[in-house]
């Protein structure tokens, strides 16, 4: 900003792993919440056709969320915000989210209101099968979740870009709340599951309404008033959509993957929606709690440090963030893949989930957690493009891997179902990040990339040892305490993952994984500064 001195190195570092603190915290609060959300809508819809439908009704929302919200919009707005933050100070930046919010409000409210009539001539004009006839009539109500869902993307990256990152966190665990509460009321407004999804859809709905509105005040506190202000000629502006529309492709092509899986699941057959969500809810865990959260609080920082031309502390920014997601990532995938069946039975087995489902959805965790480290290495390098407004590379990159997806899809669901859809994700995600190494480097050549991969290398190693670990592990617990109650269960997986967490401190240590030390001696400075 420019009232504010440029951070040093160790500054920098310190500032990312404290905001990745953070939003790992309220992370953490939301996925165990969310957790908590998927057991109670397993046990009470499982693997059913209706969830099917519902499933895709959220998701179809979420999916415009993400490429024109938080996803595309964030990347876009924040560097421009960061930009006019430096140049003209906070009242410049503050018009510049003003009238970005105006002309995002409109547009989303008649691009929704499109949308609405879509449903309605589908529902009146078209002879559906009930599966699709409820997916459209839920997407009726669901759809305009999509309005409150990106004003909240453009409040978070004005906070985010002032370093707040609290008032963000709170949304999941708001939606959270309220949708474990709408599963309990739901069954007392109806006995007829279709209007028990309605209302569950109306539900969510005002959840996005609080999201929006608990961000206000803390924005408020920044100095910023909203005001109308209609210029759709402001420089900013154009610049926002300029990069804008390339990043839309973007998100909308990683989006498009997910998409594209779940509507093929409805080739598949009944249930493997559901199994692909829940799978997929297992293995964004981990991937939410460390990568995503990262990535968000890295976004600002390189942004501001490319405005100021510090390019150096770009790389530094970037290389600690990959490393340090990987020394997270790739002990929770091995651990994930190794104990896939057991948690996804104690999690979710039992009323209407049943054990084909806990079969089903197992496979598609292994699936999906091959390509977890890729996933979470791509929003931070995204992010490294964005930081300096170039789009065109990560977008052509997408579409690689978009196609690379479609064609693994077709031929892995037939032979594997959803677990093939889960799989192609993977495969396609691993190229995708392959190639925004490559192309990073062609930007910036002397790019640190020997240390992460040199790092990846012992990190991969000290996981598969740990792995091996946890495996034998849960044997001899399932030895000493046999069963598959819940209990039972929670002893097994509580003590191998104890005991494999322990085993990769120690495989790192003998390893000399450098991250290790770094996250150690973290660890002790912040134990010093702690008053006596």
């Amino acid at each position: 900003m420019k009232d504010e001195k440029p951070e040093s190195s160790g500054e920098t570092k310190r500032h990312l792993v404290r905001a990745a603190g953070l939003l790992g915290v309220m992370t953490l609060t939301s996925r165990a919440l969310g957790m908590v959300r998927d057991v109670v809508s397993a046990k009470q819809y499982g693997t059913s056709w209706q969830w099917d439908a519902f499933v895709y009704a959220f998701m179809l929302p979420n999916f415009f969320r993400r490429i024109i919200g938080e996803g595309a919009l964030s990347s876009a707005f924040i560097p421009v915000y960061s930009e006019e933050s430096s140049r003209g100070g906070r009242e410049q930046a503050f018009r510049f989210a003003n009238v970005t919010a105006c002309v995002l409000a409109v547009g989303l409210a008649g691009f929704i209101l499109i949308a609405e009539i879509v449903f309605h001539w589908l529902l009146a004009a078209w002879s559906l099968n009930p599966r699709v006839r409820l997916t459209v009539e839920l997407l009726r109500f669901m759809f305009p979740y999509l309005w409150f869902m990106s004003l909240y993307a453009l409040t978070m990256g004005i906070l985010n870009c002032h370093k707040n990152f609290f008032s963000p966190a709170l949304a999941p665990i708001i939606l959270d709340v309220i949708w474990i509460g709408g599963i309990f009321i739901v069954p007392a407004m109806s006995p007829v599951i279709r209007t028990q999804l309605q209302w569950l859809c109306l539900i969510i709905l005002f959840s996005g309404f609080v999201q929006v509105a608990v961000q206000i005040p803390e924005v408020l506190r920044l100095g910023m008033r909203f005001r109308w202000i209609w210029d759709t000629g402001d420089k900013a502006l154009r610049k926002t959509f300029h990069l804008l529309l390339p990043s839309i492709f973007n998100f909308a092509i990683v989006q498009m993957n997910l998409l594209l899986d779940t509507t093929l699941a409805f080739l598949v057959g009944p249930g493997a929606n559901s199994a692909l969500w829940y799978g997929n809810r297992l293995m964004q865990f981990p991937l939410g709690m460390f990568a995503i959260t990262m990535g968000t609080a890295l976004l600002p920082t390189i942004s501001s440090q490319a405005a100021q031309k510090d390019l150096a502390a770009v790389k530094k920014s970037i290389s600690f963030a990959m490393r340090s997601v990987f020394f997270i990532i790739l002990p929770s995938t091995v651990g994930l893949i190794a104990l896939a069946l057991p948690i996804t039975r104690m999690l979710f087995e039992r009323g209407e989930f049943d054990a084909a489902s806990t079969v089903r959805t197992a496979a598609v965790v292994v699936c999906y957690s091959i390509g977890l480290f890729a996933y979470s290495g791509q929003k931070i390098m995204a992010n490294g493009f964005y930081a300096f407004q170039e789009t065109r590379t990560p977008v052509k990159i997408g579409a690689v891997a978009l196609a690379t997806n479609a064609v693994l899809n077709l031929i892995l669901m037939w032979p594997m179902k959803e677990a093939g859809l889960a799989l192609a994700t993977s495969i396609a995600g691993i190229l995708q990040l392959a190639l925004l190494f490559l192309f990073f480097r062609k930007r910036m050549p002397d790019f640190p990339f020997g240390e992460i991969f040199y790092s990846f290398g012992k990190i991969l190693v000290a996981s598969l040892a740990m792995g091996g670990v946890c495996l034998a592990a849960f044997g001899a617990m399932e030895r000493l305490c046999p069963g598959q109650t819940t209990a039972a269960l929670l002893v097994q997986v509580g003590a191998a993952m104890a005991v494999s967490a322990a085993a990769y401190v120690l495989f790192c240590y003998f390893f000399r994984v450098q991250e290790l030390r770094e996250a150690a001696a973290w660890i002790i400075a912040r134990r010093r500064q702690k008053p006596a």
